[in-house]
């Protein structure tokens, strides 16, 4: 009977063993469902990516307008806040077409806001600093997209010299559209709050496109209007490297005549007296002389003519979007 009790004894303990061991793995199973429970919900709950959350309102503004009930420039708020999100979440280091949703998403909402609020200053601001975009293939995006958009800021508020400002740079910079780009600079001089060194911006870069006689028109006007004895030396200065650079170019003609006839490039400058192509050298208006180097390139022994030094960039490296 004794040995039949520890029998019985040792069989529930084994029982109870096992009992505990069920309850273990159970546990184990109910703990790793409800982690997959967990990660699923986490995973609905999860908000979208911004390029899948993120676009403009289904309707056009023209639609939008009248239905905003007086809050149209809390709507063309809303769709600005979101240009900022997608901005805030575009990857720099990509190519081209790596980023064009974004870049295109981003233009999208922009021109929605301004559709919205053509005097929405700070979208144009923000167009002009976010849409250009450098790209690791060596492109630039969102360039032709900046300056519709600065375009239109321009006339609708054409008091903020920054706008001005944005899209003489990406004129000059990008597309190499001196003319319209010094017109803008000049837009921004003349503004309040404007930055002094504008108006000299505004005449090299008129003086670079070739336009010598806006870039003198502005320096005269900027000398009249100036009453500080510092400020009115430096535009006298200005219409000499203006003068300088009107010379400059001169001789610049007067060097490629002389190649054409005579198929070198002239060693002196008087070459070009003897030769007849000028009757003379004209004065350096500094009190300087010109001189030309072994490339052909006429320079003043003043100091740097009136031309503007940037990136090798045409427009076949921007690309419409």
């Amino acid at each position: 009977m004794r040995l039949q009790a520890e029998r019985v004894a040792a069989t529930i303990v084994t029982m109870q063993r096992n009992a505990a061991a069920l309850a273990g793995i159970a546990a184990l199973v109910a703990l790793v469902a409800a982690t997959g429970f967990v990660r699923q919900a986490a995973e609905e709950a999860r908000p979208p990516a911004v390029e899948l959350a993120i676009d403009v309102p289904p309707f056009p503004p023209a639609v939008a307008r009248p239905f905003s009930f007086g809050l149209r420039s809390l709507v063309a708020d809303l769709t600005f806040l979101e240009a900022i999100q997608v901005f805030g979440a575009r990857k720099s280091n990509i190519t081209l077409a790596e980023g064009l949703h974004e870049d295109r998403l981003l233009a999208k909402l922009l021109t929605y806001s301004t559709d919205l609020d053509p005097k929405f200053r700070g979208a144009y601001r923000f167009a002009g600093d976010a849409l250009p975009r450098h790209t690791t293939d060596g492109m630039e995006g969102g360039i032709f997209a900046a300056e519709t958009l600065l375009k239109r800021g321009a006339v609708e508020r054409a008091d903020d010299w920054q706008i001005h400002f944005l899209l003489g740079f990406i004129e000059s910079y990008y597309l190499e559209k001196r003319e319209e780009a010094a017109v803008q600079f000049a837009a921004a001089a003349r503004l309040e709050g404007a930055p002094a060194y504008l108006a000299m911006l505004a005449t090299r870069v008129a003086a670079h496109a070739g336009d010598l006689a806006f870039a003198g028109q502005l320096a005269q006007t900027m000398l009249a209007q100036s009453s500080e004895e510092s400020t009115r030396a430096e535009w006298q200065n200005r219409l000499l490297d203006i003068a300088m650079e009107r010379g400059a170019r001169d001789l610049d003609a007067a060097v490629v005549r002389f190649r054409a006839q005579t198929g070198r490039l002239p060693e002196r400058l008087d070459a070009l007296v003897s030769s007849g192509i000028i009757p003379a050298i004209p004065a350096e208006p500094h009190g300087g002389s010109y001189f030309i180097d072994a490339l052909g390139a006429v320079h003043s022994t003043h100091g740097e003519r009136l031309q503007i030094r940037n990136k090798a960039q045409n427009q076949a490296g921007v690309i419409p979007q």
